[in-house]
């Protein structure tokens, strides 16, 4: 049996995800980088109600024309769920009423939220993983990094920093530090985690020869995080590696050798940091968190942050404040001697403390249930092709940037685009290797 509108609406959502992964990360909108945060979210809004209202018609079309549909669904789209309501009740409970829904500054609201949840449901349910894709988050990729080279250089393409100024000028001409095409280089670092993970595995795996191409845009990837100034995006794509590599090898002696050498690995470098002897640097306060010790000035202030964040998240434990409340319950600013000026805190820098404070527990919970059931559909089918395996170290990279990272509309949908992918019932393209050493050589 046909099903010619389910055909369309698989279409359509193909040249979303397309232009998600290709298109959204590049866009920078017509006023620079002081306006990119709203030009990110209203691509990212408007590109996603269509795609939505379009899919919605075109199924529903399929049912009156006798199309059946089967479902789909596992543990993950029921946390999800559970996700998406326990928000949708702390919204609704919120004292601070619409800021709740739209944000209170950052279009981080409940509203927002139910946007990512579509992206979620829609790709998993009518999404295929495709090489198209990894090719398209190759050339976003890349093209963000060469023009991100070339700002390290002092030059400013397509003119996106304040007249007069670039990228030396940060904190002194503009209160920010801006690099690339997503904003800060927070930002940027949470874009970039997912091809830091994703494209070198795809590359190393796919059967196609031309996709080895995409190790350009992994190496340039992988230099900008280098030499950016965001050591989150440094953590997410070594830890990220450490945890990826020994799922995604296809042998099995290879596979706990590779598991045996990252345990050590983990272990060496945990030990390292215990006993560093140093007296400042990011390396000495990882020291001194391991010690037990979190001062107020570690982590560009996340440690004062994420102590601020605790005492909110203990005062409405079970809901929280509301989506995207963070910044009308913050009553702590800190002095920047670089900026030298009073900064006030709106973003608990840190996705899952963020939860908590947002939408208590009760969120928290189910969100965290999900990605332990997208990290165990991933494992089981970590032999499916390039693509599956690419698409979880991708996830596992900025799972771990998660823990220092704003979780703004300007890099999130990414991610729930490549957990959609994830979670699709459909099987990717090409044929399923070989998974163990006693299996048939491929053809």
């Amino acid at each position: 049996m046909s099903f010619p509108f389910l055909q369309r609406a698989r279409w359509v959502t193909d040249k979303y995800i397309l232009a998600m992964l290709g298109a959204f990360p590049l866009f920078v909108g017509f006023h620079g980088y002081g306006a990119i945060t709203e030009s990110k979210f209203w691509f990212f809004a408007i590109a996603t109600g269509l795609w939505a209202a379009a899919v919605t018609v075109l199924l529903i079309c399929g049912l009156v024309a006798g199309e059946r549909y089967a479902l789909h669904v596992r543990g993950a789209h029921l946390a999800i769920g559970l996700f998406l309501a326990v928000g949708g009740i702390s919204a609704c409970l919120s004292e601070y009423g619409a800021a709740a829904f739209f944000g209170s500054n950052r279009n981080d609201g409940y509203l927002t939220t139910l946007l990512y949840g579509l992206i979620f449901f829609g790709v998993s349910m009518l999404g295929r993983p495709r090489r198209r894709y990894a090719w398209a988050l190759g050339v976003s990729a890349g093209v963000c990094c060469v023009i991100a080279a070339l700002q390290l250089m002092g030059l400013d393409p397509f003119w996106l920093y304040p007249e007069g100024t670039d990228y030396y000028d940060k904190f002194i001409a503009y209160n920010s530090a801006f690099l690339g095409t997503l904003g800060n280089t927070g930002v940027l670092g949470s874009f970039l985690s997912i091809p830091a993970g994703f494209l070198p595995v795809y590359a190393a795996l796919s059967e196609h020869k031309r996709d080895r191409w995409l190790f350009v845009p992994a190496a340039l990837v992988l230099g900008i995080i280098a030499f950016m100034d965001a050591d989150a995006a440094v953590v997410a794509a070594l830890g990220g590696a450490l945890i990826y590599v020994p799922v995604v090898i296809r042998r099995k002696k290879a596979a706990r050798i590779a598991g045996c050498v990252s345990g050590g690995l983990t272990a060496a470098g945990l030990a390292t940091l215990y006993f560093w002897p140093g007296q400042s640097g990011t390396l000495y306060e990882m020291s001194q968190v391991l010690h037990g010790h979190l001062a107020d000035s570690f982590g560009s202030s996340r440690g004062q942050i994420w102590k601020a964040s605790w005492k909110l998240f203990l005062e409405k434990p079970w809901l929280g404040g509301g989506p995207g409340t963070t910044s009308l319950r913050y009553d702590i600013q800190w002095y920047s001697a670089v900026r030298d000026q009073t900064v006030s805190v709106t973003n608990a820098h840190n996705i899952y403390l963020g939860y908590l404070v947002n939408i208590g527990i009760l969120g928290l919970i189910p969100y965290l249930a999900a990605i332990a059931c997208t990290l165990v559909t991933w494992f089981r089918r970590r032999c499916q092709g390039a693509l599956y395996p690419a698409l979880g170290a991708g996830f596992v990279c900025y799972l771990i940037q998660d823990f220092f990272g704003l979780g703004l509309p300007l890099s999130a949908p990414l991610v729930w685009v490549i957990w959609g992918l994830l979670e699709s019932g459909e099987e990717p393209d090409g044929p399923l290797p070989p998974a163990d050493d006693t299996a048939p050589p491929e053809a």
